[in-house]
């Protein structure tokens, strides 16, 4: 026999045993899959509509508490407006913060957002209701929206939803926060200057200071002169992306230094009850400034007092 014939020979033996091996182990039953256990959720959703007596209006109120031991005091809150637009990202990050939240001196934040039903985002017309604050009769002549309802929207908020999420978590009393972007940073303002004690720490991203020829520049002078007689401790937080200073409705002439004065006349204020910070974000456009604030608020919404300073004062130069 010749060489070919040979090793075609021992070639068609070789494929036909493993064939054979092939078929044998394909036919024997495979080990059952040992059964993974479930990862358990670090987090529980829930929605729900709630009807207001102060406002006539429905919201759509969405929570995510965390699957985490109770601190003894309760579960910070931070109640986000414009939930619509804002509760995914706020509870993924606080979802994803809360790995470190040790190491970051934080407790668990149970999330709170309010927006409306049937809304993928922004209820424009809605939201400059409620989160603005009354107007002279000259701006609102002049207004494509009604404003002005922003202290009974203050009395749906304490009134009635408070009471209605300390009956689904326990609640920090003594830690509580608000975020607000634009309508909503004016209207975080606003409760801060009309109403302090509604809430321990605030977060303004983007506050429309424009609103009503900036008349919370009056309002903010007559807090500061104020404050410094109170007991409350509060803090605050103000941000604003770099590429929106100056441009849309602020772009008066002598809007970026009514702006910078409003945040300087924060930074001079010394007393011990107000601890303040503001960040510009480079790059960051009106609308994304919202969501590029989110994790400062949720860090300042968790932050143990005597860690706070630790993870926002910017080391000095």
């Amino acid at each position: 026999m010749g060489v070919n014939k040979v090793m075609c020979k021992h070639l068609g033996i070789l494929t036909f045993s493993l064939a054979i091996s092939t078929q044998a182990v394909l036919a024997q039953p495979s080990a059952p899959a040992k059964p993974v256990p479930p990862q358990a959720s670090t987090q529980t959703r829930q929605s729900f509509i709630l009807k207001s007596k102060y406002t006539s209006q429905d919201y759509l109120i969405q929570i995510a508490i965390p699957n985490a031991a109770i601190p003894a005091e309760g579960f910070p809150v931070l109640y986000v407006l414009d939930g619509n637009a804002a509760f995914d990202s706020a509870a993924n990050i606080t979802k994803s913060v809360g790995g470190g939240a040790n190491r970051l001196g934080l407790s668990p934040v149970a999330i709170v957002a309010i927006g409306y039903p049937e809304q993928s985002t922004f209820d424009v017309e809605k939201r400059a209701l409620d989160y603005t604050p009354q107007t002279s009769a000259e701006f609102q002549k002049q207004a494509k929206y009604t404003y002005g309802g922003a202290d009974q929207f203050i009395q749906f908020i304490e009134k009635e939803l408070k009471p209605t999420i300390q009956t689904k978590i326990k609640v920090n009393s003594q830690q509580q926060s608000l975020f607000g972007h634009s309508f909503g940073g004016l209207f975080v303002l606003h409760t801060l200057f009309s109403k302090p004690h509604t809430f321990q720490r605030y977060i303004a991203a983007s506050p429309s200071l424009w609103f009503d020829h900036y008349v919370l520049l009056d309002k903010q002078n007559a807090w500061l002169k104020n404050n410094a007689n109170t007991t409350q401790n509060v803090m605050l937080m103000t941000t604003v992306g770099t590429q929106e200073l100056g441009k849309g409705p602020a772009a008066a002439p002598d809007a970026l230094k009514k702006q910078k004065e409003f945040y300087q006349n924060f930074k001079e204020q010394h007393a011990e009850q107000l601890s303040y910070w503001h960040f510009q974000h480079p790059a960051e456009q009106h609308l994304t400034n919202m969501y590029a604030s989110l994790p400062k608020a949720i860090l300042l919404a968790g932050c143990q007092m005597q860690r706070c300073a630790a993870l926002f004062d910017e080391p000095q130069p």
